[in-house]
C-alpha cells in the first residue's frame, strides 16, 4: 500500500515537472501538423539517466500519446517519434528502442534496441515505387508478448508470444507462437502455461 502511494506521488511529480513539455507538444498537435515539439521532448526525456528518468518519460508519453497508461517503462535512450502511438499497463521498454506508430498491448516486455517502424512500406507507393511521401501504418504487438534484443518488427504481432533476438518481422504473426528469423516466422506454438494465455 505505502509502496503503491509512493509510486502514485513520484508519477505526480514528475507529471509536474514534465507539464511545460506536455503542454508545448498538446498545443503543436491542436495548431499543427507537425511533430518537432513532440519528438524535441521525446529526445531529451530519452537521456535522463536512473528511475528517476524512466518516471519522467512515464509521465511524458502519459500526457502526450494518443493512450499511454500511468505504469509503463521507458528505458534509457528509448523514444516515440511519433506521438499516433498507444502504451497498456505495465508495458516495459528496454534502452534504446525507437517506436513509431505502434499499438504496444498491456504486458508487454521488449528488450533493447528493439525498433517498431511505423509499418514496411513508409516510402513506398501502391505500385512500389519511391514516393516522397511518408505512409504510416500501425504495427500492432499483443498483450504479454516479449520481445528480444534487436528485433525489428514492422507487422503485428500477437498476444502471448516471444519475439527472438535479432528478428525481422515482415508479415503478421498470431497469438501464442515463437517467431524468429530474418525474414521471421512462427517457428512453433508456445505452451499456454509459459506464456500466461487465458489469464486476464
Amino acid at each position: 500500500m505505502m509502496r503503491s502511494m509512493l509510486k502514485r506521488a513520484a508519477f505526480a511529480i514528475a507529471f509536474i515537472l514534465t507539464a511545460p513539455l506536455v503542454v508545448l507538444a498538446w498545443l503543436e498537435a491542436r495548431l499543427t501538423a507537425s511533430q518537432v515539439c513532440f519528438v524535441f521532448g521525446s529526445q531529451l526525456l530519452a537521456v535522463a539517466p536512473g528511475w528517476p528518468g524512466a518516471m519522467l518519460r512515464a509521465a511524458y508519453y502519459f500526457g502526450t500519446l494518443e493512450r499511454c497508461d500511468w505504469e509503463v517503462h521507458v528505458g534509457f535512450g528509448s523514444v516515440f517519434s511519433q506521438r499516433a502511438a498507444a502504451l497498456g499497463a505495465h508495458a516495459s521498454l528496454g534502452c534504446y528502442c525507437v517506436v513509431g506508430h505502434a499499438d504496444i498491448g498491456a504486458g508487454v516486455v521488449m528488450a533493447s534496441r528493439v525498433s517498431i517502424p511505423s509499418g514496411r512500406r513508409q516510402h513506398v507507393d501502391e505500385q512500389g515505387r519511391f514516393s516522397a511521401e511518408a505512409r504510416f501504418e500501425r504495427v500492432a504487438i499483443g498483450h504479454r508478448t516479449w520481445v528480444g534484443e534487436g528485433a525489428i518488427v514492422m507487422a503485428n504481432v500477437g498476444a502471448h508470444s516471444v519475439v527472438s533476438a535479432g528478428a525481422v518481422v515482415l508479415d503478421a504473426m498470431p497469438d501464442g507462437v515463437l517467431v524468429a528469423g530474418n525474414p521471421a516466422r512462427a517457428v512453433r506454438a508456445l505452451d499456454a502455461r509459459f506464456t500466461g494465455a487465458g489469464e486476464p
